[in-house]
C-alpha cells in the first residue's frame, strides 16, 4: 500500500513539476477561462483517430528520447495537444503535439528523423478554455466541447479555427486527479482599463 501511494504521489508531483506554457488570464469563471498565450513551439505527428493515438505518441516520444538529427534528449513537457480529426483543417486530419521546452525552442529544435513529424507552433493569441477532469474518452471530450461552445456563445466570443484538447497527466494518474482541457481560439478583442 505504501509503495502504491508513493508511486501515485510521485506521478502527480512529476506532472506538476514539468514545464507548461505560460499564459495571462483575461477572465475566469469556475472551470471556464479566457487566456492569452505567446506562441507555443511544438513537434507534431499526424493522428487519424482520437481513439487510436498511441502510434502518434510513440513517434513523438522517440523524438524527445533522442531520435532526432542531433540525437538530443529533450525534456517532456505538458500538456499533450490533440486536434480533433473530426474537425480537419486544410493541412491534415488531426495531429498530436508535444510542446518544446523554452530552452530548446530558443536554441532551435533538432530536426525530426521520422518524416511524419514536423516542427511548428501554436500561434500566439487568445483562447477560450474549459477544464474537465476524468478520463479523456470520447464521451467526456464531446461533453466538454459542447459546454465550451455554449460558454463561448454566452460570453459573446468570436471563435475561429479548429478546437483542440490539452491533456496534462501521465496515463497512470487516477481519474479524479486528471486535468484535461478543450481550447478554442477566439478573435474577440479585449480592452482593459
Amino acid at each position: 500500500m505504501m509503495k502504491a501511494s508513493f508511486l501515485l504521489l510521485s506521478g502527480i508531483l512529476t506532472s506538476c513539476a514539468i514545464e507548461k506554457p505560460d499564459y495571462e488570464t483575461v477572465t475566469k469563471d469556475g472551470d471556464f477561462e479566457v487566456r492569452k498565450y505567446e506562441s507555443i513551439r511544438v513537434v507534431s505527428a499526424p493522428m487519424d483517430d482520437m481513439g487510436k493515438r498511441n502510434k502518434s505518441f510513440r513517434k513523438l516520444f522517440k523524438y524527445i528520447s533522442g531520435e532526432n538529427a542531433e540525437k538530443k534528449k529533450i525534456a517532456m513537457t505538458s500538456p499533450v495537444f490533440m486536434e480533433d480529426p473530426d474537425e480537419p483543417d486544410e493541412e491534415q486530419n488531426g495531429r498530436m503535439s508535444f510542446m518544446l521546452p523554452a530552452e530548446v525552442a530558443e536554441a532551435g529544435a533538432p530536426s525530426p528523423d521520422a518524416y511524419e513529424l514536423s516542427l511548428g507552433e501554436i500561434e500566439s493569441g487568445t483562447f477560450a478554455v474549459l477544464r474537465f477532469n476524468g478520463w479523456d474518452n470520447e464521451k467526456a471530450q464531446a461533453a466538454a466541447s459542447e459546454k465550451l461552445a455554449e460558454l463561448i456563445t454566452k460570453n459573446e466570443l468570436n471563435p475561429s479555427g479548429v478546437k483542440f484538447f490539452a491533456f496534462y497527466n501521465p496515463p497512470w494518474t487516477p481519474e479524479w486527479f486528471r486535468r484535461n482541457e478543450v481550447w478554442q481560439r477566439t478573435n474577440t478583442v479585449f480592452s482593459f482599463d
